[in-house]
């Protein structure tokens, strides 16, 4: 450990002791938070003030680093709020060096040398101290064990606080309500497929939290939102510290959903049925979705232009009746099936959309080894100035046991008139042209067309 850290330890240790003192605001009642997908959450408690008067300043300690003040709405049940402030003080040493400027010092440096006086300037590099005899010593940042403040101002905060003035209050203890949004809780939907045969499985989800926005949530209310809101804009992040990972609900089976599902507005809430404890700095798992079995559609795609080849997919409608049947929040959906001894294998891995129930999923599962696929141009001329005309030859190999057919996906641009071909096809959208081709076991087949395109 570097002379400089062990310096910082000694300071924030040094500090913590001298700053101590008890909260102006009891406990927080237990809380509720609302997260969001994408970095947000929306907590609501309700502390305990204690007033000294009608009017008093209090304190919130428990509060994240990643608190957006913007959003920070405090109604005391006794009272009104007149002023109100975040402040975080001291977040690490070198912030702490920074407020203890005009400050009384004591500054330990290697060899047991102890400098005391006021604190004039520091930077990256030396501490300026004016002595009780008016003389000046700079000391090297890089031989500082310790600095000391010697008497740390009552206000200092150590953590992140909120400071309130509160007016018109009765002397004693009052309830409020606290609502604010913070950046550092984030959820993600993890999506298990197991293939049992061709054209079926079973479908399972979970959720995994992950809170790095400064502070522990005890037995909280928990509700996850599926849906992207709109917002005009976020506090600035904060770099991402090392993060615990609690596996124990990932190892267990999935016998039944930890979380029930509801239509809120243009989204979806997930509600835990219990409470739960997100501690700083940790991520953990919870079931949504038990084992549900589903109908699959195996087909295999190339994309003109795709280099890779031809791509493995599954699609299945997400029904009542060929499963899930239950809304899917966007996420990554693992896919696995047993090898010839049993085993269960990871095949490939998907991102998918948020999925309404009703709607068609399609999973790229991955390159089909077997499968082999070679596009070229063929012919091309120019007609006139907004117009061309141009011919494509996509060969098409298989080399499994059995026939397959191959859905092939031509990109076009502009107004497109197909004038010749060997395979009919659909127009998927206004820039694709969809064909099917069936290719025989150990055969090769040859799509062909011709397009004239007008821009």
């Amino acid at each position: 450990m570097s002379a400089r850290s062990t310096s910082m330890i000694a300071v924030l240790a040094a500090l913590a002791l001298a700053a101590a003192g008890p909260a102006s605001a009891a406990a927080p009642s237990r809380p509720s938070l609302t997260v969001y997908t994408s970095d947000l959450g929306l907590v609501r408690e309700a502390p305990l003030l204690d007033l000294a008067g009608s009017r008093d300043t209090v304190r919130l300690t428990e509060i994240p680093a990643r608190l957006d003040f913007s959003s920070v709405r405090l109604l005391p049940a006794d009272g009104r709020v007149t002023r109100l402030a975040y402040r975080y003080d001291v977040e690490n040493g070198d912030r702490m060096i920074e407020s203890a400027r005009s400050s009384r010092v004591r500054v330990q440096s290697r060899g047991e040398r102890v400098t005391e006086g006021t604190l004039l300037s520091a930077d990256g590099n030396w501490i300026v101290v004016r002595g009780d005899d008016g003389g000046i010593s700079t000391l090297s940042r890089a031989a500082v064990e310790e600095l000391r403040l010697v008497k740390p101002p009552a206000t200092l905060s150590t953590r992140p606080t909120l400071e309130a003035v509160i007016e018109g209050g009765r002397k004693g203890r009052t309830s409020a309500e606290l609502t604010y949004l913070t950046g550092g809780l984030s959820w993600s939907a993890e999506h298990v497929l197991v293939r049992e045969g061709e054209n079926a499985g079973r479908w399972s989800a979970s959720v995994t939290i992950e809170n790095t926005c400064g502070r522990d949530f005890a037995d909280a209310d928990l509700k996850l939102v599926a849906g992207e809101p709109s917002r005009t804009g976020a506090p600035a992040p904060i770099p991402r510290r090392g993060v615990l990972m609690d596996m124990a609900a990932k190892g267990a089976a999935l016998e039944a959903p930890d979380l029930s599902e509801q239509t809120f507005s243009e989204y979806h809430l997930y509600t835990l049925g219990r409470t739960a404890t997100l501690r700083d700095r940790e991520t953990q798992s919870l079931t949504m979705i038990e084992p549900k079995a589903v109908k699959l559609t195996p087909r295999y795609l190339f994309r003109g232009g795709d280099g890779r080849g031809v791509m493995a997919q599954l699609e299945l409608i997400n029904s009542a009746a060929a499963g899930p049947g239950v809304p899917l929040p966007a996420g990554r959906a693992r896919i696995y099936e047993a090898d010839p001894s049993g085993d269960r294998q990871l095949i490939g891995e998907a991102t998918i959309r948020h999925t309404p129930v009703d709607e068609k999923l399609t999973l790229d599962v991955g390159l089909a080894f077997d499968l082999a696929a070679e596009r070229r141009q063929v012919d091309e001329r120019r007609i006139s100035d907004r117009e061309r005309q141009y011919t494509v030859e996509v060969k098409l190999r298989n080399r499994k046991k059995s026939a397959v057919v191959i859905r092939v996906e031509e990109p076009v641009n502009g107004e497109v008139e197909v004038t010749a071909k060997t395979h009919d096809f659909v127009m998927k959208d206004a820039n694709t042209l969809r064909f099917e081709v069936p290719v025989a076991a150990g055969a090769e087949s040859v799509l062909r067309y011709t397009a004239r395109v007008r821009y």
